[in-house]
């Protein structure tokens, strides 16, 4: 009789239509939200805070070199580095072949040893090979696709946002263990304390993650109905030819998005070297230095809230030029303000809000328009080649920049990156069309 029972209740708890599995699917989808955030909470935590410690980590493994030789080094650094987020492309690819659930864990685990990797690093090398490592765990955003997939179809979009809104509190507490661990009185290796919370959070996360989260049930229900490897290969195929053989105003316009990201990842040198910058300034000191990076974190959250609510009210192309006028301003700022004495602070932090709200506001512009400019059947290889170009635009800035503030000063540097921005304004005229309002069901393959 108990077998009997036991049989009954799972037949019931698998039947959709039953008010036991309702409930029951209910409770586990809540509870992956909450995981998803505590996921993102470190992914934003562990991406942001190495860039909020470059100066640090010169004064440590560069300390002996002149100082235009330091920076060389440590941006050509930078520039390997970033070399790791082009396996990003390989791991969504991944997601298709082995599953979410393993890469969902595998990121976090990946994190976690990356960080205790930076923790322990001895010299830039090894510091260069675990930031590497950690380029690829971080960039490879396996929640959205668990959140895309696990969502109700008409509810996708406000569990999206909410699974981003809470993994903000990553960037919020990224300036905050910074002004704990980095004084004016913290000892050489003092930053290392900024790996302490993704290793001691991220431990037992990714044991939860590992015991408690399922597979999606979308990768479920494609995973005995797998194409072959050469049908795979004919799948990508074909989405090339849907890209890049539609109709023209929307190819041109989509090669310009991919100009457009090439340019926005070369300037993300600012992201990457402001406080750097920062930290050879006479006229700001670690306290200053930790304020710019409350600042820095509330800004970041200012852009993707800023692109939220005014993407559908103007349009995105009105958008566009605000984000690129804005970022060219608040370089120009930035670079100006850290060597005016009396005013530095105030006006750095104009500086970095402008220059953060513009850049992080152009990611989420850009991944809305290719999705409004490319059918279904070939958008996430359209999303895919986006964030690639951005990937090639990251690497070719630092070596710009490695090679350039060799020979010149990266404020130097900084101003020919500043102005570079201004290209993208005739290109945007001419080649994006505004896509607000755009029915994606209406977008039809051409052949």
């Amino acid at each position: 009789m108990a077998k009997i029972s036991l049989d009954k209740r799972k037949r019931i708890s698998m039947d959709p239509n039953s008010e036991v599995s309702t409930q029951r699917s209910e409770k586990y989808f809540k509870y992956l939200v909450f995981i998803l955030i505590l996921v993102l909470i470190l992914d934003n935590y562990t991406q942001f805070y190495s860039s909020v410690i470059p100066s640090k980590i010169i004064e440590e493994f560069l300390g002996g070199y002149p100082q235009n030789e330091a920076n060389y080094i440590f941006t050509i650094s930078l520039a390997v580095v970033s070399i790791g987020s082009y396996v990003v492309f390989v791991v969504w690819y991944s997601a298709d072949k082995v599953g979410r659930r393993f890469l969902l864990v595998l990121s976090v685990f990946g994190m976690v040893a990356a960080s205790i990797g930076i923790l322990l690093s001895r010299n830039i090398v090894e510091y260069t090979i675990y930031r590497f490592l950690l380029g690829i765990f971080v960039g490879s955003d396996i929640w959205l696709i668990y959140i895309t997939e696990e969502s109700p179809p008409e509810k996708k979009a406000f569990w999206t946002n909410i699974v981003l809104v809470g993994g903000m509190v990553g960037v919020i507490l990224m300036p905050i263990f910074r002004s704990i661990y980095i004084t004016d009185t913290s000892p050489v290796g003092a930053w290392r304390g900024m790996t302490y919370f993704s290793i001691i959070f991220g431990i037992p996360l990714g044991i939860l993650v590992a015991l408690t989260v399922k597979e999606t049930s979308k990768f479920q229900e494609i995973k005995d109905n797998r194409s072959t490897t050469k049908d795979r290969t004919k799948v990508l195929k074909k989405n090339l030819n849907i890209i890049f053989k539609s109709e023209k105003e929307r190819r041109s316009a989509y090669i310009a998005i991919l100009i457009i990201s090439l340019i926005r990842a070369i300037v993300g040198v600012f992201i990457s070297l402001g406080e750097l910058y920062m930290s050879n300034s006479p006229y700001l000191n670690e306290g200053d230095i930790n304020i710019v990076v409350y600042v820095l974190g509330a800004s970041v959250i200012a852009g993707f809230l800023m692109t939220g609510m005014l993407a559908d009210k103007i349009g995105r192309k009105p958008l566009f030029y605000i984000f690129f006028i804005m970022l060219t301003i608040g370089a120009l700022i930035f670079i100006y303000g850290a060597v005016t004495p009396g005013i530095a602070l105030i006006l750095v932090c104009i500086g970095m809000s402008l220059i953060n709200v513009a850049y992080w506001g152009l990611y989420v512009i850009l991944s809305i328009v290719v999705i409004e400019l490319i059918p279904t059947e070939a958008r996430g290889t359209g999303n895919g080649f986006r964030g690639l170009m951005g990937s090639f635009g990251s690497t070719i800035g630092l070596l710009l920049t490695g090679v350039l503030v060799y020979f010149f000063s990266l404020q130097i540097v900084f101003l020919i990156f500043a102005l570079l921005v201004l290209i993208d304004l005739p290109i945007i005229y001419k080649y994006v069309i505004e896509t607000k309002g755009t029915d994606l069901s209406d977008l039809t393959i051409v052949n």
